[in-house]
């Protein structure tokens, strides 16, 4: 890859150097207004750039979306009309050579069609630390053959109280030996994988009444990412691999669409295939190398299947009297998935299969989707607009059930039953909207909405929410613009229906009671060289009768922007948005022999974000240099409180009934924060109308404190002390902090 971005680079800059020469030889060019090649008037632009980059750009949070590699940067725009003839066509491309370019081409003739071609890469960069002990091949992972037996003896001499306090001497080196042999296997392995994106469609207009669209794109991603897996029973050791992706999600799609003045007719349809390049996963179990009866030397696991999905689509239009007009789509889809089921673990000692009590080898998954809605707009009078609705919407799961009752080597005690689900829901919405503006500077709205699911898998068979709105908008005089929407809510719940293990009083927070208020407000002062635009949103859920789960969602967020132009060459900007979410929740602590109110506990967690922007434009040299100063700053916080409702006693004996002192104590965690900070100047000169020079400084610095991810590294054993957090390998993945000076020159040539 090296290789041929250097070689695509020096063939860009030849070809940048060449058009750069040809516009500096001649001025009458420069002073055209494009170039004629073969009866085709040509213009465009390209873009030659340097970057260069320089400080502590490890992390992988540096470059997470964009290639950020030192190097050239170019882009090449052409746009072209042939003479006496409507054909036209623009091509653009983008940073050739690197892992984020991207190309664009349109050939057509206007008025009857139009061919479009476009290819796109965007990398995501997980991690530059992840390190693994195993070796893969195919999906396949494995450890030396030759050291099994040694890392099995390793991995298996912890004894159950390992994790008692104070360690004993023979237990820290056991501990000790197994973090030598994790982190003595360890290799670097990569963590990132390209989304590419590949794409054509062809526009066909033969008349002023009919359209016909035809589209196809082809998503690919291939890299690698984290997979956390498990062989045992739950809350055994765990094993984190950086596992291989490469799939395919294929569409099609076809429009075809009548249209007159008086009505419209459109045909759509929508195909998708995903294929999956891997079917599985395994890896070899650091703690067993012989399979039984209830441990197996390897784990497997799937990946997500093939499948394919179609949707069609019919939608129509017509006029009515009163100034009025009906619309409406009916759609229905289809979900298919039939790949063959996995082994269900692969462990020759077992009578393991891969087919279901019945016989069933596969999952015959059908699904089906059907929506309908229909609106009727109408403007009796020049002040009222009026606009009614109905949408539904239909999830069929005709999936058969399929049930699995056998023992697998993570079953405790007798054989485990284990039965898919088969999930369906029905979702009907309808309402209203009335518009009215009385006078010019006054327009008013007014709104009703009602939604109501049916579900047939779920603890509440159905919901019914009313929703009502209103909003104003205010021009009282040419510099103000004020603009206010209230909406609340109201949904009710019926016969809400408990599992057996799930706590009682326990609300799942989406199929309970809850009043929601919504407020936004804007408004904007104009004036010759000052605009300030204030803005607030609040929003409020109140889950009213739930005892546990989650009972208050409070989010505001107040927002300034200010522009000033005090000088002609000066133009001043600053934006400030803050966002504020909390969530209140109630859950308590359980055991199969405690069940009491004496160990609730209550969690109180906000999410606080503060993204302030201030900029500048100087016009030095009018028309010819200008520059841009600029400064962004963001800041995220969270943070989560968790406190007893009943405190519980310093010793067993002081203890309330129903009270564990010990298990059911709550505790804060550490608050989550991070920082990205952006500084920018660049400078524009313009050595003519066509030609100009660019010279760019960035700053960045990115500052993150997480408890959940800043100490993860291979071996977790001193973070994590009870057995299974031991014996568990991970991948070490982390983005830490970094800071980055980055320099560019650029030179455009627009012809």
């Amino acid at each position: 890859m090296g290789q041929a971005r250097r070689w695509a680079s020096v063939a860009l800059s030849g070809l940048v150097a060449a058009s750069l020469s040809l516009g500096a030889s001649g001025p009458a060019l420069a002073a055209g207004a494009g170039t004629e090649v073969l009866d085709w008037n040509v213009s465009g632009s390209i873009e030659a750039e340097g970057i260069y980059s320089y400080g502590e750009r490890g992390s992988s949070k540096f470059n997470e979306y964009r290639d950020m590699d030192n190097g050239f940067v170019g882009e090449l725009s052409l746009r072209g009309e042939k003479k006496d003839s409507p054909y036209y066509f623009d091509l653009q491309a983008k940073n050739p050579a690197r892992d984020d370019q991207g190309y664009e081409g349109v050939f057509g003739r206007y008025g009857l069609f139009r061919l479009e071609l476009g290819w796109d890469r965007t990398p995501h960069i997980l991690s530059n630390s992840a390190q693994t002990m195993f070796q893969e091949s195919g999906g396949n992972f494995t450890l030396p053959s030759t050291l099994r037996s040694t890392i099995q003896a390793t991995f298996t001499a912890i004894p159950a109280n390992v994790a008692a306090t104070p360690i004993s001497a023979a237990n820290a080196t056991l501990i000790a030996n197994i973090q030598n042999t994790i982190n003595g296997l360890l290799r670097p392995v990569d963590l990132s994988f390209n989304t590419d994106v590949a794409r054509a469609g062809f526009k066909f207009t033969p008349t002023d009444e009919w359209r016909f669209d035809l589209e196809y794109s082809n998503l690919r991603r291939q890299g690698y990412r984290p997979v956390g897996t498990v062989i045992g029973s739950p809350g055994g050791s765990v094993t984190e691999l950086a596992v291989p992706i490469e799939n395919y999600t294929h569409e099609v799609k076809f429009g075809a669409e009548f249209a007159r003045e008086a009505f419209a007719l459109q045909f759509n349809y929508i195909g998708s295939i995903f294929r999956n390049n891997y079917d599985n996963y395994s890896w070899d179990n650091p703690l067993v190398i012989t399979n039984t009866a209830t441990a197996s030397s390897r784990g497997q696991v799937s990946t997500p299947p093939d499948n394919m999905a179609h949707t069609f689509s019919l939608t129509g239009s017509a006029a009515l009297p009163l100034r009025s007009r009906i619309s409406g789509t009916f759609s229905y889809g289809m979900l298919r998935q039939d790949e063959t089921f996995l082994d269900n673990a692969p462990n020759p000692v077992l009578t393991v299969r891969n087919t279901d009590d019945a016989g069933n080898s596969s999952p015959e998954a059908k699904a089906n989707l059907i929506m309908g809605n229909i609106q009727l707009t109408s403007r009796p009078i020049n002040s009222v607009t009026a606009t009614a609705r109905y949408r539904y919407f239909e999830y069929q799961n005709d999936t058969p059930q399929h049930t699995f009752s056998f023992s697998y080597p993570e079953g405790i005690g007798p054989a485990q039953v284990h039965s898919t689900l088969q999930e369906r829901y029905t979702k009907q919405n309808a309402g209203f909207d009335l518009g009215w503006r009385p006078i010019r500077m006054i327009s008013l709205k007014t709104g009703y909405e009602y939604e109501h699911w049916n579900r047939g898998d779920r603890e509440v068979t159905s919901t019914n929410e009313h929703i009502g709105k209103i909003a104003a908008d205010f021009t009282p005089i040419d510099w103000f613009l004020g603009r206010v929407t209230y909406s609340y809510g109201d949904r009710t719940v019926e016969n809400y229906q408990n599992v057996a293990a799930q706590l009682p009083q326990l609300r799942k927070f989406d199929e309970a009671d809850r009043r929601r208020n919504r407020l936004d407000l804007l408004t904007q002062f104009s004036w010759d060289t000052v605009t300030i635009a204030p803005t607030f949103g609040f929003a409020l859920d109140d889950y009213y009768n739930s005892d546990y789960g989650l009972k208050k969602a409070d989010y505001y967020a107040p927002g300034l922007s200010i522009g000033w132009t005090p000088l002609d060459w000066l133009t001043l900007s600053a934006d400030y948005t803050y966002e504020y979410y909390k969530y209140n929740q109630q859950s308590r602590y359980r055991t199969p022999t405690v069940d009491s109110a004496g160990n609730d506990w209550e969690s109180k967690s906000k999410d606080e974000f503060h993204t302030v922007g201030l900029n500048a434009v100087l016009g030095l040299i009018p028309k010819k240099l200008d520059v841009t100063l600029g400064y962004a700053v963001t800041f995220g916080y969270t943070t989560i409180r968790t406190a007893n409702l009943t405190v519980p006693p310093t010793t067993p004996s002081s203890a309330p009934a129903g009270i564990t002192p010990n298990n059911a104590s709550a505790f804060d965690w550490d608050k989550i924060y991070n920082v990205l900070q952006t500084v920018k100047v660049v400078a524009k000169y313009r050595l003519t109308e066509k030609f100009q020079a660019r010279l760019g400084y960035a700053y960045e610095r990115y500052t993150e404190r997480d408890f959940a991810r800043d100490p993860l590294k291979a071996f977790m054993g001193d973070v994590d002390t009870a057995n299974a957090g031991i014996q568990s390998v991970f991948l070490g993945a982390t983005q830490p902090n970094y800071e980055a000076h980055i320099l560019s020159f650029l030179l455009r040539y627009d012809f």
